[in-house]
């Protein structure tokens, strides 16, 4: 874990984007941990198999909208 002051943080923006993937950068202020900033990897993209799961039969009759989109959030 890489620790820089506040002011660095905030001046040089480069230091998040070098970061890798589930690396974390400790904000420091008048030496006391302020907070610390982790790099998410990548985010997950939809397959095909994803879509087809999800997709929607509007032919079928009674369709509960509610549900689908409370499927969603999960």
């Amino acid at each position: 874990m890489k620790t820089v002051s506040t002011r660095e943080f905030y001046h040089n923006t480069k230091l998040v984007d070098s970061l890798p993937a589930g690396g974390q950068l400790l904000v420091t202020s008048n030496g006391k941990p302020k907070f610390v900033v982790t790099r998410s990897g990548a985010r997950p993209r939809m397959t095909v198999e994803m879509a087809r799961a999800r997709a929607v039969d509007l032919t079928r009759s009674g369709f509960d909208s509610v549900a689908f989109l409370r499927s969603l959030k999960k």
